[in-house]
């Protein structure tokens, strides 16, 4: 099982702005999104295989399922891992039409995911689709992917925004990371296979009273979820005890800091290598660090290097906190990871050795990292 299933979850009624996390994976059943094992309707079934949760649409409309928490807060992200395994290139489904009993052939199958959806049934949605720009031609071929931007009002279907991806996402039926992040009737997009890159921006009016979110199986898709995670607060960084939200550091305070500081293990630190499993834990970017003394060990700060949605973290943020324990130069670890949320590994520790060497252990994803002490990140 891969870094992206999470170990913790926290379950509500509602998800306010005080800035908390809803998980739903295989971990625990998939909570709200799968409340009665062995669900089978018409035209429809889903059910939990192995690591996932996969839904398999043959009906001609979408097929959508909401989680049973309510929202009010006015900011959450809602983030997906899924794939479409109806999805191969050159290959169709074909649907009875229930109305004339005549067949439909389905060659671009769509999937997606809902949000601000109301007690009224309208909602957005981001949905995926992909084709091919000529098929039957080895030499022109192009396989592009489409991400639509709409919105469900009375049963009516607006487009608000389209984008045309030919790299970084997963173009058949591999997991693709989408993302949505809502600030009032400000919402952004992004999507990736292994990194997200922002790729809608757009103003999206917003009912007045609680929503939900879920996700979307086209007519011919089945879609395999891994995980889906929501996070609400002001700054939907603040997850637990950390927090990279609202950066209180700059380069001048560190500097002047880490200048008068007598503490040895104060400082920059820099990229070195890694002893990485990429089949468990993929790197955000080689980053450089610093360390901040508190009372009860480190923080460790964003400085630069970010390639995970590097667009998303300024310098000063909270990267992790390094606790004390009872032996020297050990610390136990929280991190948080490229799309700030923490790592999950109650287990992670730190070592510093001789001032110079700072470690970062994962042994629930079998990966260590090392950084080593610089002056300045310039240096």
């Amino acid at each position: 099982m891969k870094r992206f299933l999470f170990l913790v979850f926290i379950i509500a009624l509602a998800l306010d702005g005080s800035g908390r996390s809803y998980y739903n994976t295989v971990d625990n059943g998939f909570g709200g999104l799968f409340p009665h094992p062995g669900m089978q309707m018409k035209g429809r079934y889903k059910a939990i295989s192995g690591d996932v949760l996969v839904e398999e649409n043959a009906s001609m409309g979408n097929a959508v399922t909401i989680d049973t928490m309510m929202i009010t807060a006015r900011s959450y992200r809602y983030q997906l891992r899924l794939a479409n395994l109806n999805n191969k290139q050159g290959k169709t489904r074909s649907i009875k039409n229930p109305f004339t009993g005549a067949n439909t052939t389905i060659t671009s199958p769509q999937w997606g995911l809902i949000f601000n959806s109301d007690e009224s049934g309208n909602y957005c949605a981001v949905v995926m689709s992909c084709d091919n720009s000529t098929p039957y031609d080895d030499i022109t071929d192009r396989r592009t992917m489409q991400v639509t931007l709409v919105q469900r009002t009375e049963g009516e279907v607006q487009e608000l925004a389209r984008v045309t991806l030919d790299r970084g996402v997963a173009m058949e039926d591999g997991f693709n990371n989408l993302s949505v992040d809502v600030d009032g009737s400000s919402v952004n997009v992004a999507i990736g296979k292994d990194e997200l890159q922002q790729v809608i921006e757009a103003t999206v009016p917003r009912a007045a009273g609680p929503v939900q979110v879920g996700y979307l199986v086209g007519p011919g898709s089945r879609v395999a979820l891994e995980r889906a995670v929501l996070t609400t607060g002001d700054a939907m960084a603040a997850t637990g005890s950390i927090a990279t939200s609202a950066p209180c550091w700059t380069r001048e305070r560190l500097d002047s800091l880490f200048a008068t500081s007598t503490d040895p293990n104060e400082g920059y630190w820099r990229y070195l290598d890694r002893d990485m499993q990429d089949e468990w834990l993929l790197m955000g970017g080689r980053y450089t660090l610093a360390l901040v003394a508190t009372a009860g060990g480190y923080d460790i700060l964003y400085i630069d290097g970010g390639r995970v949605n590097r667009s998303m973290w300024k310098m000063g943020m909270v990267k992790g906190h390094m606790t004390k324990t009872s032996f020297t130069g050990n610390y136990d670890l929280d991190w948080i990871d490229a799309t700030m949320e923490p790592l999950g590994d109650e287990d992670a520790w730190a070592t510093i050795e001789n001032g110079v060497i700072l470690t970062l252990n994962y042994p629930l994803y079998k990966s260590q990292v090392r950084y080593s002490r610089v002056l300045s990140p310039g240096q």
